[in-house]
């Protein structure tokens, strides 16, 4: 069984903090809470695909992975869409295709008239179409060649952004289509094989990856002051440089995070309440623009609309938790006991880790 790494929850507690404030209060740069998401979920999934490749045949392999995703991903993902279906009236017949088929980046990216209740969707997409390509290379690649295509998705990311930037009109391809925002998912990625190679590798590196994270940060502050460099000038000096430092500030804190073991900011990432919002952030992700929607035609100021959006969306997801998730994730619902593949117990069961 794969021990669980609670600050990695912490983590995630800190995303859906930076998510939900950029959307409540529009403070700026807080939605790079999404690529600490990316970062988090390319290092988790592929340390259970590495773990997979080790100890099952082929089949397993698959089947075991894509009926973890399932039972993580479908649950609230479909209730969600039942929902918001019935809240806000969505005219299904003409944008069903989009998200029964995981695909809800395309629209935004495209231009298309998108409901703004679903809008967090398109990173949910961009990580199930990573999920499909994914753990065909992780099978088919030796580690070796697995850091290497690793690293050199992180390395030609930023100048396929800046290349691609001359052909839209928009920053929104850039932003949410899977082919630009791969680094941040390989970086995770790159961190679990050097892991799986050599456990004391994070250990060792763990100063590089602050001072890199550190260094990323103090970079990108002083750009921030520039009008160019923001998502939405979708300009070729912030597609090549800004998203490839948001990659370098949460893949280096990601490492520096991972060999803690004691101290302030451990503490606070693995306290008790960091724990239970970083396990529950998925739904909270799910329902949080949602909620915030229909919460403004009630509150204006700005911090009751963030308040009181902010405890029905943790209510919302404490209860999807508690009476559907848990209980699935752990093989039961209701009566009901579903039965776990061998392989899957021998990885671990415990999957709040594996998706935003």
């Amino acid at each position: 069984m794969v021990q669980r790494i609670p600050q990695l929850d912490g983590l995630r507690a800190l995303a859906i903090l930076m998510v939900f404030a950029a959307h409540a209060f529009h403070l700026p740069f807080l939605w790079t809470g999404v690529d600490l998401f990316f970062v988090l979920s390319g290092y988790l999934i592929t340390g259970i695909l590495l773990r997979l490749k080790d100890q099952s045949t082929t089949t397993e392999y698959f089947l075991s992975f894509y009926k973890r995703r399932a039972r993580r991903i479908l649950p609230s993902y479909l209730t969600f869409l039942a929902i918001a279906g019935l809240t806000f009236s969505l005219p299904w017949a003409h944008i069903w295709y989009w998200y029964v088929f995981f695909a809800a980046n395309f629209p935004l990216a495209l231009g298309k008239s998108t409901i703004e209740a679903l809008t967090p969707l398109w990173s949910l997409a961009v990580e199930e179409q990573f999920y499909l390509v994914w753990p065909w290379i992780v099978l088919c690649c030796s580690k070796q060649s697995l850091r290497s295509v690793a690293l050199a998705t992180v390395g030609l990311s930023p100048m396929l952004r800046a290349a691609a930037t001359p052909l839209f009109s928009s920053h929104f391809p850039i932003y949410c289509l899977a082919i630009f925002r791969a680094d941040t998912l390989a970086f995770g990625a790159f961190l679990a094989v050097m892991q799986s190679e050599d456990d004391e590798w994070i250990f060792r590196n763990r100063r590089t990856g602050l001072y890199g994270s550190m260094a990323a940060v103090a970079l990108f502050a002083p750009l921030a002051t520039r009008p160019s460099f923001h998502p939405a000038a979708n300009s070729i000096l912030f597609n090549s440089m800004g998203y490839s430092l948001s990659v370098v500030a949460f893949g280096g804190a990601l490492m520096y995070v991972l060999a803690m073991e004691r101290g302030v900011v451990h503490s606070v990432l693995s306290s008790r309440g960091s724990r239970y919002l970083g396990q529950i952030s998925y739904t909270f992700y799910l329902y949080h623009v949602a909620v915030l929607e229909k919460m403004r035609l009630h509150l204006s100021p700005h911090w009751a609309l963030g308040i009181g959006s902010f405890a029905l969306t943790l209510g919302l997801a404490a209860i999807s938790w508690h009476l559907m998730e848990r209980p699935i994730l752990h093989g039961r619902l209701g009566n009901w006991r579903l039965r776990l593949p061998e392989t899957e117990r021998c990885v671990g069961t415990d999957l709040r880790s594996e998706v935003l």
